[in-house]
């Protein structure tokens, strides 16, 4: 009678995989582009069938596997190769190997499109935002600082001011740390090599 609970755990956990098994249809399982869509409808309005656009498949080696998808009138900022210039512009078109982005020529008081070949691509900067880890990047780096200054500030139990420990440099350290990895996560500069291609897509 003890094992009775057990058995019923059991019984419980393979008839609910049994069950999560039939209503899983291979046929019918969202591909990552439809399910792209339904996060955000708004994105039905640009996703039409035969749209091209550009993914950056990113393999960062802090962070896990992020697919970042850019369309036509999106923002995108990117360095070339032998270039200084930092580019923040928006997509104007998409083909198979380029994107062309939007110029304005002030002295001939006029919009120019420059074309950019994917393969001239040489950093691009991402941003993602991050359920806690996005918001905590700003917030923890200044707690570290606080704590720190809290601590030189106060008397400590040597009722002495404007001295500090190595303790609340190595609390105060942590929360930096770990907002510059916060930001690091939220906010990256991706080579294009290996680990980080650029590529065309096409929606159906």
């Amino acid at each position: 009678m003890k094992q009775l609970p057990i058995y019923i755990l059991i019984a419980l956990f393979f008839g609910t995989y049994a069950q999560a098994q039939e209503k899983y249809n291979r046929a019918k399982a969202l591909s990552s582009e439809e399910i792209f869509i339904q996060k955000s409808p708004n994105n039905r309005i640009i996703a039409k069938p035969e749209q091209k656009y550009l993914v950056l498949d990113a393999s960062p080696v802090l962070g896990s596997f992020h697919r970042y998808r850019y369309f036509p009138g999106d923002q995108i900022k990117f360095r070339m190769k032998n270039e200084t210039i930092r580019f923040n512009e928006t997509i104007a078109a998409i083909s198979d190997s380029s994107i062309s982005i939007a110029i304005i020529n002030v002295a001939a008081g006029k919009m120019e499109y420059q074309e950019i070949p994917l393969k001239e691509i040489r950093l691009v900067k991402t941003s993602r935002k991050i359920p806690f880890v996005t918001a905590a990047a700003p917030i923890l780096p200044f707690a570290g600082l606080l704590f720190i200054g809290a601590d030189f500030f106060n008397p400590g139990i040597d009722n002495r001011r404007f001295t500090t420990d190595a303790s609340a440099i190595a609390v105060g350290g942590g929360f930096m740390l770990a907002g510059f990895i916060s930001y690091k996560l939220s906010f990256s500069s991706l080579k294009i090599n290996g680990r980080n291609k650029l590529k065309v897509l096409e929606t159906y």
